[in-house]
């Protein structure tokens, strides 16, 4: 590692930069060397990504500082400076922000970086002097902040509200700070056999087992996992990836890095899926990682309703899964089927549960004394409405001598001895239920075994035959309980709740929340987290075994690094498709050094073994041809459902609408907005147009319909959606569009999709499209069709990709002539001087256009000026 960066964070390089620095894009041209695909140590590899990791960081550091107006920003109420020991050089200041408001509403977070300023800023000189500093703690609306200088605060703010500074939000450093500290982190014991394997300094990251094969391994593994790999359905290439790893993992001769390629349409979330619910199945402790919050969620959902599918007793064993990360990013709140697996949830009922004094225990305590001594009880009712009575101000609840009695006391009518009972019988179950369920449901199998869960659903089923049988048809006179005749299940219970109490329930104490994340984190058979998140493992001892990445191909390596470098890990799966998008870098000169190569893509260039899942069960035929050919070397086959008749549908008349059409388009031009992004407003109103007719096509045929609208750049995106206006958000469900960028679709699939490349007349440069990954996912998100937009001729000339392509759709009869649709025709009739296009652009700016249903609406009233 660099000796000028071995004793230092990520954060002590960032302050060392001044405002000069940070605006300097070229400060560190020269420092950066390319990464290269072999190394020769493990100091080697780690040292060789650290300079492009600073120079990512600065320039995205940079980019948000070019963007400075539309940061967000907040008033600060109150500061003072605080000390603390783990910062002994660096000043340390609390702040409380003002209330959030429509134009102030930055909402902190650890690892931000911030500036301190005394006014809003529009541009950079506004930041003068250039105050910066980290968020280290936030607690509602206080901060603390750390600063490599002294900050003079205003000496009123010191004291009181003050409205002379404000926090303005720069980035957020957390993910570049952790892949920091794995980069700088000793590499010892026995995660060392890993990262020898992917220094691939020679073959041996390449060679399998001679020992182990994997028909020993099907005939050795569990009778429920032969029979549950019968029942996934897995096609041969997807069978075999699979059956390598379980191989893998049963092996015990070496350390293992398998690879399973996954092209578009494979069905390699289905392989995934299958794959962690039998390393579950085989009680493997296994960490799945994947580049993004939105990916974690897909596969761990994916894996959970697998896993649903094959519980046995009702959800007992999903405390063997845990979720985690950041739930407001993840927005885990809107995804009812993961909330039971997330962490921060699971603590939260947990440590519900597990309270001394209002948890199970106390509501199984109390539960018994109701039924055992239903009278008891309500003279303590009645005694503490005696207590009320004589003060009407007491609010002290340590005279109620169980839970739910002052809720249920009405001072003006005390209830009677009959709704006493039933009420607060109510109360106890459902909190009883309740906690029981949460506790078989959330607390690892290896806490609650089979026998125990068992016993606590029975005791749920047994209360609830209680409500049922004893407590409904109360026969109750205002002096005597009687009990009806159901003894039996009264007796059953109290006897199963007392074993609880008594004899067979011990769980570890806790002191705080904390300790119970950790207890569930150490004690889980599968975690979901991003490779960033999973640094939290290294300070707990965990039994993780064997790493799963998903979508590795979207991974940077040296973010890999940090679940890599775990105690105990054995064995290693990559799944994804290197042939798609790579991570986004923002600086060129990191880009040219390879940091954003995958270590898959590093792995699939030295030859690793790899697993390609070859058959495509998304595109129709006619649109796979091409993608196959050009990105898979013919690899690729198309499934039985796509070959079907009914997988053919032409949602639209005319040959031009069919499965895969690459529509030219003669007139339009490239206009560049302000950001430099570039849009074409014919192709605009032609998506506008075929939109309007899908959707009528829907309504009519009460067919549904889902349509994405790909364009490469921003502004062409929100050309789009400005066009499109809401008109289509309130419509009935079986309608439905999604319009974004190249980046934003990978991972999705829609029945139609129309490729906007923004090419017009004499334009030759296609710009981001002609990469052959962003080419190749544009190409492959579409179901039944796929119509291209652009000007053939321009794209002939832009890129060898796109010139293969147009060449290839004219040779298969797919090249069609926009203007010779009477309807796009209509479009495309412009005057000398492009008037249809530049009105488009106008009515963009204005809004005027997307109040209208469809772009023919609007050209109806202008027909006779273009």
């Amino acid at each position: 590692m660099a000796s000028s960066t071995k004793n230092q964070e990520l954060i002590d390089v960032v302050f060392t930069w001044s405002i000069y620095d940070v605006l300097n894009k070229d400060l560190y041209e020269n420092k950066v060397k390319k990464i290269p695909e072999r190394f020769s140590s493990s100091t080697d590899y780690t040292k060789s990504f650290i300079e492009p990791l600073i120079e990512e960081t600065h320039a995205d550091l940079l980019s948000n500082m070019n963007i400075l107006s539309r940061a967000s920003t907040r008033a600060i109420n109150v500061a003072s400076q605080t000390k603390d020991n783990k910062f002994p050089k660096d000043y340390l200041y609390s702040i409380s922000l003002k209330e959030k408001t429509k134009s102030e509403n930055y909402e902190p977070e650890v690892g931000d970086l911030i500036v301190l300023t005394d006014v809003k800023p529009i541009r950079v000189n506004y930041l003068n002097p250039f105050i910066i500093a980290s968020v280290q703690r936030v607690n509602n609306n206080t901060i603390q902040v750390k600063s490599p200088k002294p900050v003079s605060f205003p000496s009123q703010l010191l004291q009181k509200a003050c409205k002379s500074m404000f926090v303005v939000h720069l980035m957020n450093l957390t993910t570049n700070s952790r892949i920091w500290q794995a980069l700088h982190s000793s590499l010892d014991g026995k995660n060392m056999k890993l990262i020898d394997k992917v220094l691939q300094s020679d073959s041996r990251g390449n060679q399998g087992c001679s020992i182990c094969s994997i028909e020993d391994t099907k005939k050795s593994v569990s009778p429920n996992l032969q029979k549950a790999m019968c029942t996934f359905n897995l096609n041969a290439s997807q069978e075999i990836a699979v059956w390598s790893c379980i191989a893998a993992r049963e092996c015990s001769h070496q350390e293992t890095i398998n690879l399973i390629w996954g092209p578009p349409g494979t069905g390699k979330t289905k392989t995934v899926g299958c794959l962690l619910l039998a390393l579950w199945k085989m009680k493997c402790c296994t960490l799945t990682c994947a580049p993004t919050n939105n990916a974690v969620l897909e596969v761990a959902a994916r894996f959970l309703s697998l896993v649903t599918g094959s519980l046995e007793y009702d959800t007992y064993g999903f405390g063997d899964i845990v979720v985690f990360g950041n739930g407001k990013r993840m927005k885990i709140d809107g995804i009812q089927e993961l909330s039971q697996v997330f962490l921060e949830n699971r603590v939260s009922d947990l440590a519900a549960c597990l309270s001394p004094t209002s948890g199970w225990r106390s509501m199984a305590e109390s539960m018994i004394c109701l039924l055992k001594s239903p009278e008891d009880e309500y003279s303590l009712y009645l005694h503490d409405e005696r207590m009320v009575d004589d003060d009407e101000d007491s609010d002290d609840e340590d005279i109620l001598h169980a839970i739910g009695v002052k809720r249920m006391k009405n001072k003006d009518n005390t209830l009677s001895l009959r709704e006493y009972i039933t009420k607060r019988f109510k109360v106890l179950e459902e909190k009883l239920i309740t906690m029981v369920r949460n506790l078989y449901t959330h607390m690892p199998t290896s806490f609650v075994t089979l026998q125990l869960a068992k016993k606590m659903i029975r005791v749920i089923s047994l209360v609830q035959l209680v409500g049922i049988s004893v407590i409904q048809p109360f026969s109750i006179s205002e002096e005597t309980v009687i009990i009806s005749t159901e003894l039996l299940v009264m007796k059953e219970f109290l006897q199963t709740v007392k074993e609880l109490l008594c004899e067979t329930v011990y769980f570890p104490t806790f002191t705080d929340d904390q300790e119970i994340g950790n207890f569930c984190l150490r004690n889980a058979c599968s975690v979901f987290c991003t490779a960033s998140s999973s640094i939290r493992l290294h300070t707990l001892e965990t039994n993780v075994e064997l790493l799963v990445v998903d979508e590795a191909g979207q991974l940077r390596e040296c973010e890999s690094v940090i679940p890599l470098q775990l105690s105990g890990l054995r064995d290693v799966v990559l799944i994804g498709d290197e042939r798609q998008l790579p991570a986004t870098v923002k600086s060129k000169i990191s880009a040219n050094a390879e940091f954003g190569r995958s270590l898959l893509e590093r792995l699939v260039s030295l030859k690793h073994t790899t697993h390609l899942l070859d058959v495509q069960y998304r595109m129709h035929p006619m649109i796979s041809l091409f993608p196959n050919k050009e990105f898979y070397g013919k690899m690729l086959r198309d499934g039985p459902n796509v070959k079907e008749n009914c997988y053919t549908k032409q949602f639209l008349e005319g040959d031009m609408f069919g499965s895969y059409s690459f529509i030219h388009l003669a007139h339009g031009k490239v206009e560049f907005d302000r950001t430099k992004s570039r849009r074409n407003m014919v192709e605009v109103a032609v998506i506008v147009e075929l939109v309007a007719k899908l959707h009528k096509e829907s309504v009519e045929k009460n067919e549904k319909i889902s349509v994405g609208c790909i364009a490469p750049y921003k502004a062409q995106v929100t050309a789009i959606q400005n066009q499109l206006g809401d008109n289509y958000q309130t419509s009935d469900a079986g309608f439905s569009v999604k319009v974004g960028t190249v980046d934003g679709f990978q991972g999705c699939e829609e029945d139609v999709i129309i490729i906007s490349t923004v090419t017009g007349v004499g334009n030759g440069s296609l710009g981001f499209l002609a990469t052959p990954q962003r080419a190749n996912v544009a190409l492959t998100r579409a179901r039944h069709c796929l119509w291209i937009l652009g000007n053939g001729d321009t794209l002939k000339y832009s890129s060898p990709i796109w010139k293969r392509l147009v060449e290839d759709a004219n040779d298969r009869g797919c090249y069609h002539v926009g203007h010779q649709d009477r309807c796009l025709g209509r479009l495309m009739k412009v005057d000398e001087d492009g008037c249809l296009s530049n009105q488009i652009a106008a009515m963009s700016l204005t809004g005027e256009a997307g109040s209208s249903s469809s772009s023919s609406s609007w050209l109806g009233k202008n027909h006779g000026k273009y």
